[in-house]
């Protein structure tokens, strides 16, 4: 009797230091949790921790670190032969804790899923340190809920033992006498099958007369024997039915719930590999690689603060699994307390022997079903600290890349804010300096392209550095813009052939589809000129402003008439008629010198233009004059050719007009040769 009790003091004492020394090894665990890598983690010992658990600590295991199953074991029936202590077990619903065991085991295999699921794609090598920790913790922390889960259903089995058969699980009497009566009936067909050998042997030796009653005997035991059998057959159905309505209670419940997660018992399922594309080669990224990055950080982030909140969840349900347990061991103490007390006074020392021996089975089972699920807690605790140093982790890297897209986007800006500055001093410098329209114009448009250009070389450097995806997007784009804008496109390309040296600008008076008129802008896209109408020599504005695509440049059906850059003067002639037959050389001479007379009053602006053109064009163009000429055409004509500016063209052909009435009217040999009035007409449409 003293010997028990003695042991029921040690087991208390061993309980009571348990929770301390789990304290006193998280701590450790913690900070040394960060530098251990998930293969270094061994799996949770079935053992509560010991003396011989120190000395593993003390040849380089981690203290308070459990270690792993090989495989998951449970305390069956038949090692609970009987019912605790009615005593003990008062308060405790059966129904409600199975309720809880598997809601527990259910959260378990979330939490196991939840870390199983890889949440970061970049980040530093310490994070997948982290990441492999978590996994296995979690798997430990698995294999511990399970195993806590079968030792306390078996426990369970025997509460409901005691207190009478549960609605959910086969009766343990019922259990046994079937195994009872498979026993005797095995016993039975040994026995006969040792009667018919021996009955073998006394044939062989029988004589004749008494052969015939021994195999009698031989054929009832024959008969037997196959009764024996079929019974044995007919027992061994009846026992796997009852064991498979006995796996339809908690422990059924168990094993559908752990083969959902057949990786966590199975060594040979290997877990899921976690791989990470390392932060520093992001860091001179992009704005755009940047937050993408940004953002994966942030739901890192998230992702481990829900498994944190998973963590606190499954620790509290631990706790709450685990009470009712403490609260058993501390009611056996307080019960072997009272027996020490009431030992000297107890008339029985057999009743009391069998007490203390209660207490001690009870003490021993208890705290054998409460290792695992304080090895749980522990876990989690673990767990909670590595997700704490994690979310630590990926937040400095989340703040480090902020900065970094923070900073990019500030020198985006500078850059920008320069070229813009640059822009402005170049306008500046064009309207000040460049007093020619059409250089100015062309100025502005270089530079708007110039800025434009530029502006998007900054931004596409400083969003994106991962060109290769980008070029292949690139090419499809441009090959839709291509085709969807092709006018566009190639008027843009006109323009620089209208800006060119043989080009149009404002002011110019070109022809183009039959219209003619003088230019007033000309854009990137289209150009604008001043519709002129009219007949002969006179060309007037007609109020309307025709507009042509640059394009029309590249269309041969439709050309492009204009003057030679730096000159503004075109070709008239004048005709008259000659009666053949007379002397008309003095009268043709006449006409001739009365054109001159009116070119003479302009002639050192034409010369001048000349002059200029030359200088242009660098070679030497034939210099504009008077041009007469003799020729058959509805008669015989005499035509005078003369340059006229394009803006007095109409006051020059009137004093050409009165020049040539006058000659003809005051020389009669004139008079007589010419046939009719004269005309004049424009040699060149204008």
């Amino acid at each position: 009797m003293s010997r028990s009790f003695a042991l029921l003091l040690f087991a208390a004492s061993l309980w009571i230091g348990l929770d301390s020394a789990w304290s006193g090894a998280q701590a450790a665990e913690i900070s040394s949790q960060k530098h251990r890598t998930a293969t270094e983690a061994k799996n949770p010992s079935h053992e509560p921790p010991t003396a011989a658990g120190s000395e593993q600590a003390a040849h380089g295991a981690a203290p308070g670190q459990p270690t792993a199953p090989k495989e998951i074991t449970a305390l069956h029936l038949e090692q609970l032969p009987k019912p605790l202590p009615p005593s003990l077990t008062q308060g405790i619903d059966v129904s409600q804790r199975s309720q809880v065991i598997l809601a527990h085991l259910s959260e378990v295999i979330k939490f196991y899923r939840m870390t199983a699921t890889p949440v970061q794609k970049t980040g530093e090598p310490s994070d997948v340190l982290y990441a492999q920790q978590a996994q296995s913790t979690a798997t430990q922390v698995a294999q511990l809920a399970f195993q806590s889960a079968r030792d306390e259903a078996a426990l369970l089995a025997r509460i409901q033992g005691a207190a009478g058969k549960a609605a959910d699980q086969p009766a343990v009497g019922e259990a046994q006498r079937l195994h009872d009566a498979q026993a005797q009936i095995a016993q039975q067909i040994q026995t006969l099958q040792a009667r018919a050998a021996d009955l073998d042997k006394q044939m062989s030796k029988a004589r004749a007369r008494d052969r015939s009653a021994v195999e009698e005997q031989k054929t009832d035991v024959q008969g037997q024997l196959e009764l024996a059998a079929a019974e044995q057959e007919a027992l061994g159905k009846v026992a796997g039915i009852s064991l498979s309505q006995g796996n339809s209670g908690l422990q059924g419940e168990i094993d559908k719930l752990q083969s959902a997660v057949p990786e966590v018992v199975d060594n040979k399922v290997k877990p899921v590999p976690n791989t990470m594309e390392s932060l520093g080669s992001l860091r001179d990224a992009g704005v755009v690689t940047q937050g993408q990055v940004l953002f994966q950080l942030m739901g890192t982030l998230h992702a481990i603060d829900q498994r944190t909140q998973e963590v606190k969840k499954l620790h509290g349900e631990a706790e709450e699994l685990r009470t009712p347990l403490v609260n058993i061991l501390r009611a056996t103490v307080k019960q072997g307390e009272q027996l020490r007390q009431a030992q000297s006074s107890a008339p029985d020392r057999a009743e009391l022997r069998k007490k203390y021996d209660e207490l001690t089975d009870a003490f021993k089972t208890i705290s054998g079903v409460s290792v695992p699920i304080g090895q749980e807690i522990l876990l989690l605790e673990q767990a909670h600290g590595n997700f704490i140093s994690w979310r630590a982790t990926v937040d400095s890297e989340r703040v480090e890349i902020l900065h970094s897209v923070l900073i990019r986007m500030v020198f985006i800006a500078a850059a920008l804010l320069l070229v813009f500055v640059l822009g402005e001093v170049w306008r500046r410098a064009v309207m000040r300096y460049v007093q020619d329209l059409r250089r100015r114009r062309q100025l502005l448009v270089i530079r708007r392209m110039a800025i434009g250009f530029v502006s998007g070389v900054v931004i596409l450097l400083g969003f994106v550095t991962q060109f290769s995806s980008l070029a292949t997007f690139a090419g499809f784009i441009s090959a839709g813009i291509a085709v969807g804008l092709q006018t566009v496109l190639l008027s843009v390309a006109a323009y620089f052939f209208i800006v060119g040296r043989y080009g149009v600008k404002v002011g110019d008076r070109i022809t183009v589809a039959n219209v003619t008129g003088d230019v007033v802008e000309v854009g990137l896209a289209r150009f604008y000129m001043l519709e002129l109408a009219g007949a002969g020599t006179e060309l007037h504005p007609t109020g309307r402003v025709a507009v042509f695509a640059n394009s029309v440049l590249f269309q041969t059906g439709t050309p492009l008439y204009k003057q030679i850059p730096g000159t503004s003067y075109a070709w008239h002639e004048v005709v008259v008629k000659v009666k053949p037959g007379t002397d008309y050389q003095p009268a043709l001479q006449t006409i001739r010198n009365a054109v001159s007379k009116v070119y003479d009053e302009y002639c050192e602006q034409i010369e001048r233009q000349h002059a200029d053109v030359e200088a242009w064009m660098d070679t030497a163009v034939p210099k504009p004059k008077i041009e007469s000429r003799l020729q058959l055409a509805d008669g015989l004509q005499y035509s005078v050719l003369y340059p006229v500016r394009m803006g007095h063209a109409a006051e020059t052909d009137q004093k050409v007009t009165q020049r040539v009435l006058e000659a003809v009217a005051h020389d009669p040999a004139t008079a007589q040769v010419v046939d009719g009035s004269p005309t004049l007409r424009a040699v060149v449409k204008t």
